[in-house]
């Protein structure tokens, strides 16, 4: 059990031209001293980096230990800002005093009157003096204080703790796997339900009406997982509740504490939600997480970066489990986050902050659980309850839901049954720095039933130089024109390929010009997640400016905007860079219409930088079959293919192609069992007729691409150079493109092999079309994805 704590309030206040450290109460007194923050943009960035998740849930793709030393420099030089001068001679006394006494020391930061640094991570205070993290110890939890209006009573608990879980996926927001969640939950929490010690019940209803309804019955505890986010027009904060009809319902801290308010045993909130304590930068109560805590919840807990799936287990778990032991708040997320930094030397322990009010533990247990017995007992059901649930997701091939909790089965007990054999099924193939992810294959007993891929050997390209151009057989009518040999007058000598695509390491891509360093920077936004770390950074405009130009002209209409990317995606088959990026469909069957397979669909995002421009696609495909032949017939195949060019809208509806300006990429499944995937690009020239058509093109191995098979289809995302795309000079923020975005669905092999449908972006896309660029649709490049 933990002490009783003596309190340690230290405010961060405007001076001046900078800030100030005051500390408001201690046991040593008042003292006041200068503060800096000791970050740059760059610094903050690659923190978020270093404390997100790994990009991959099965796997670290930085070195855990690596990952650690960089979290520990960003603490000290954090701790020793704010605890220097005076403030950190009170800090070390009020220490020694709290020890004397027979106290912890609890630190109380109040952040009201500098909303800018709301989004700074302070749980990750290092102080030299003692050797530690200070909130890794429950002698000195950091809290961030908020006046609240009113300050409820303390509330008893008689086992069992009731948590309310609501679970929100509307239907025009990015897909969770609400599902999945719910078994995730579920499963880590399984003993503490099973003893009697927690009571979960899953909202059905994630509606405010629901909410309210289900408030009507008492709970202690409110668990909320999905969306969340900022309204720039009202500068508040939101989550994304359902509306009656699934459409997302933007709900904000203030009208969802209306409804908490009056639950009168409620006395927490724990909000798993992107963006969910995040504040307008002038408001300190305009985040959700705040306004709930300034109604008069005691307690919230909001996630400051959205967490892995291994993390969220160890969270989930230990949070109630120490909460029903009869620990304090304080004590019990200090426990919480010990248990999460001995978990795989995992970073992952500060993303969730505590905001409270007032000095009183928002709950009473009257009859906490006493441990006795063998203390494997507990851990042995813990296991047992992860495993069960990890097997009946496996039945179901939901290795997504199985892999965290195998993997967390195994880090707490190696040698448990047959947990390594189940994980070497479900484990994504390991990348490597020279080539791009296989797909990973299926479990070797699953009985679901799942796309067929096609795997005859693709015939070997022939090249220009082997042999003469053929004229083509007509193509069918509505396909994208067949590929001739370009006129030599119009042809366009490509950038010299690479030996492969080359290797981007997981980081962080802040252009050129911020490697240069940048001024203090606090518009991070707030609490970032990595995996969403791309569209959270487009709302920081200095990052923008040094990804992706500082000037912007208006774009006027478009059909799409395609936003900057300050931190690049990595291309790596996880396409977790991709969560919050803004999503399209390609679901107009511009040929064979007729002939489309049930259930074939496809969705894609897009982003650039000065770099390059980015392109991520979900293709449900019930039948997946590899390309054959020359790059230039991809578009045959089961691939996905984009034209881009120059703005068209000025164009006549009948004007030509633009010779080495105007392109066709085509992104393959490839049937190569060590690359599934690869590039191609078609240029214009001109065929027998003398028309300009996209004629043969290549490979290029300069752009980096990569597929990865999914239950329903497959999945693949790629990097595009610039220069892959005849650009000497990288575009500029607000410049318009042409971009039509493609699916082609093959059937047959060998001599049989030809397309089957292509889906497109743009309905008006057909075989004619492709070379009339006046007919393409327009994206935008601009900074808000």
């Amino acid at each position: 059990m933990s002490r009783d704590y003596l309190d340690f309030d230290v405010a961060v206040t405007p001076e001046g031209q900078g800030y100030a450290a005051r500390v408001l109460a201690s046991p040593a007194g008042e003292a006041s001293a200068p503060f800096t923050l000791p970050f740059t943009a760059t610094d903050l960035a690659a923190f978020l980096v270093a404390v997100g998740p790994p990009r991959v849930s099965s796997r670290r793709l930085a070195p855990a230990e690596a990952r650690v030393v960089d979290v520990k420099e960003y603490g000290r030089r954090l701790g020793e800002a704010l605890l220097s001068g005076d403030v950190g001679r009170a800090f070390r006394d009020s220490l020694a005093a709290a020890s004397g006494s027979d106290h912890d020391l609890r630190l109380r930061l109040r952040l009201d009157l500098v909303p800018d640094l709301d989004a700074v991570p302070w749980e990750y205070l290092y102080d030299t003096g003692l050797g530690r993290f200070i909130t890794l110890s429950q002698e000195t939890p950091v809290v961030r204080l908020l006046d609240a209006l009113e300050r409820p009573p303390v509330v008893a608990v008689d086992a069992p703790l009731r948590v309310l879980v609501m679970i929100s996926s509307p239907s025009d927001m990015p897909a969770l796997a609400v599902d999945r969640e719910e078994q995730l939950l579920r499963a880590t929490t399984g003993d503490l339900v099973q003893s009697g010690q927690v009571e979960l019940t899953v909202l059905e209803d994630a509606t405010l009406g629901g909410l309210q309804r289900a408030l009507l019955d008492d709970f202690h505890v409110f668990h909320f997982i999905g969306h969340g986010g900022f309204d720039a027009q009202a500068q508040e904060g939101v989550l994304v509740l359902e509306r009656a009809d699934g459409t997302a319902h933007r709900v904000s801290g203030a009208r969802l504490g209306t409804l908490l308010h009056d639950a009168r045993l409620l006395q927490l909130a724990v909000l798993n939600a992107c963006e969910g304590a995040r504040t307008s930068g002038s408001d300190a109560f305009s985040g959700v997480a705040q306004a709930l805590v300034r109604q008069g919840l005691p307690a919230v807990v909001a996630m400051q970066t959205e967490i892995s799936d291994r993390a969220a287990l160890v969270f989930s778990h230990e949070f109630y489990y120490f909460l029903t032991r009869g620990l304090g708040i304080d004590a019990a997320m200090c426990e919480v986050r010990k248990a999460m930094a001995v978990s795989d030397e995992a970073s992952e322990w500060g993303t969730a902050v505590l905001l409270r009010s007032g000095t009183e533990q928002p709950f009473s247990f009257t009859g906490a659980p006493v441990a006795t017995g063998d203390p494997r007992e507990g851990a042995d059901s813990r296991v047992e309850s992860l495993y069960a649930a990890a097997r009946v997701a496996l039945e179901a091939n939901a290795t997504e839901t199985a892999l965290p909790l195998l993997e967390q089965v195994a880090a707490e007990h190696p040698d448990y049954q047959d947990v390594t054999a189940l994980l070497d099924r479900v484990r994504p193939v390991e990348p490597t720095t020279d080539r791009p992810m296989a797909l990973a294959p299926a479990p070797a007993d699953t009985t679901a039933t799942r796309p067929e891929v096609v795997t005859e050997p693709a015939t070997e390209p022939v090249t220009e130089a082997e042999t003469e151009p053929a004229e083509p057989a007509p193509a069918p009518p509505g396909s994208p024109s067949p590929p001739v040999s370009p006129s030599p007058p119009e042809r366009l000598t490509p950038p010299a390929p690479r030996r492969g695509p080359r290797p981007k390491p997981r980081g962080v891509h802040l252009g050129r010009w911020l490697r240069l360093g940048l001024l203090v920077v606090l518009v991070v936004g707030g609490y970032a997640a990595w995996r969403v770390l791309p569209s959270l950074l487009q709302k920081a405009d200095p990052l923008v400016a040094a990804a992706c130009g500082s000037s912007s002209t208006d774009p006027g209409a478009t059909t799409f905007t395609v936003g900057c990317a300050p931190v690049a995606p990595v291309v790596d088959g996880s396409f977790d860079d991709w969560r919050s990026v803004p999503e399209h469909d390609a679901d107009a069957a511009v040929f064979g219409a007729a002939s489309r397979r049930a259930g074939l669909t496809a969705t894609w995002q897009a982003l650039w930088d000065h770099d390059a421009f980015y392109l991520h696609a979900v293709v449900d495909d019930p039948l997946v079959t590899p390309v054959q032949g020359a790059p230039a017939s991809w578009w045959n195949g089961d691939a996905v293919s984009f034209e881009i060019g120059p703005d068209p809208r000025a164009l006549s509806r009948t004007a030509a192609l633009r010779p080495g300006r105007d392109l066709h990429v085509i992104l393959a499944v490839s049937a190569d069992s060590d690359r599934r995937a690869a590039a191609d690009v078609n240029v214009v020239g001109r065929n027998s007729a003398g028309r300009l058509v996209f004629a043969t093109g290549s490979a290029r191995p300069g752009i980096s691409v990569v597929a990865r098979a999914r239950d329903t289809g497959y999945e693949l995302e790629a990097r595009v150079p610039w220069a892959e795309l005849g650009r000497s000079v990288a575009p500029q923020r607000g410049e318009v493109l042409g971009l039509n975005v493609n699916v082609s669905d093959a059937t047959g092999t060998g001599p049989d092999w030809r397309l089957r449908t292509m889906l497109s972006s743009n309905p008006q896309r057909t075989g004619a079309n492709q070379n009339a660029p006046a007919r393409w649709q327009t994206a935008a490049l601009t900074d808000a994805g």
